[in-house]
């Protein structure tokens, strides 16, 4: 299965930089090994396939879970490594299956607005309070990342950009119980440094 899923990858890679022609900066920042939650802003559906496509890593993705009520596309997001989250409710089971890659030494993804910003200039919006959760109850890092597009949301064609931060350490954070206040800080501690990746790059890309 992971020969196949890496085939799949490099022929999605070749397709997808003629498409956007895309790029990644700061892969040095990605841990070699070890359990980490990556946290992304969202913008397109596009994003977690320039990750995935970008990350030295294989990256493991909650995903919501009307996505997976065509069997056809659930078998191919769960060969992808996504598994579904119902959005609106609190969904243990997505938190529990989240929090068990992070034991096991993978790489679980969230994009922590929970949907794709409706911001017209395509700029992170408020964080959710999942990737904390996780955070709190696994004593992970946290690797911010921004995907960025050159005119604000994909066109053919045009650069996309993934920038991966560097990482937020578990006692930098230093969350040790699922409290409100704590969560709320965490989160926004995620989403600025995110915020910040995306402005630096939008800089570059106008």
């Amino acid at each position: 299965m992971e020969i196949l899923f890496k085939i799949l990858v490099s022929v999605i890679y070749v397709i997808a930089k003629v498409l956007y022609p895309f790029k990644a900066k700061g892969m040095e920042n990605i841990p070699e090994d070890g359990g980490i939650i990556l946290c992304s802003n969202h913008i397109s559906m596009l994003d977690p396939v320039f990750i995935i496509l970008t990350s030295k890593r294989r990256v493991y993705f909650m995903a919501k879970s009307e996505l997976f009520k065509n069997r056809i596309l659930a078998v191919f997001f769960r060969f992808c490594g996504a598994f579904p989250v119902d959005r609106g409710k609190n969904d243990s089971s997505a938190i529990d299956n989240a929090k068990q890659l992070v034991i096991d030494g993978k790489v679980f993804g969230i994009f922590v607005e929970g949907t794709r910003t409706k911001n017209p200039d395509a700029s992170p919006s408020k964080p959710k309070s999942g990737a904390a959760v996780i955070a709190a109850s696994t004593g992970s890092d946290i690797l911010p990342v921004a995907v960025t597009y050159k005119h604000g949301r994909p066109r053919l064609f045009s650069r996309a950009v993934v920038n991966y931060g560097k990482v937020i350490k578990s006692e930098e954070i230093q969350i040790n119980e699922i409290k409100a206040s704590e969560i709320k800080k965490v989160k926004n501690r995620i989403m600025d440094e995110i915020t910040s990746l995306w402005e630096e790059e939008t800089k570059c890309l106008k």
